[in-house]
């Protein structure tokens, strides 16, 4: 796991079963304000879930809500 993934996760651990806009995320996490369109976090929590879910195209862990942002079910 990347320093950056186990950023994002320790965040995301921090917040269990909170609906975290992805605007918040990134912004706690790079330190600087969100782009729209900008797919850095997409990314990143893609790859988060390669290493974390059983199965990533059907995460049970990190929850995507689209158009709002990430869930982790804990």
């Amino acid at each position: 796991m990347t320093g950056k993934q186990h950023q994002i996760l320790m965040y995301f651990l921090r917040h269990p079963n909170q609906v975290l806009p992805k605007e918040q995320i990134y912004e706690a996490n790079w330190k600087e304000s969100y782009i729209t369109g900008d797919k850095t976090l997409i990314v990143h929590i893609r790859r988060l879930r390669q290493k974390l879910e059983r199965y990533p195209d059907s995460p049970e862990i990190i929850e995507t809500l689209k158009g709002i942002g990430y869930r982790v079910k804990l």
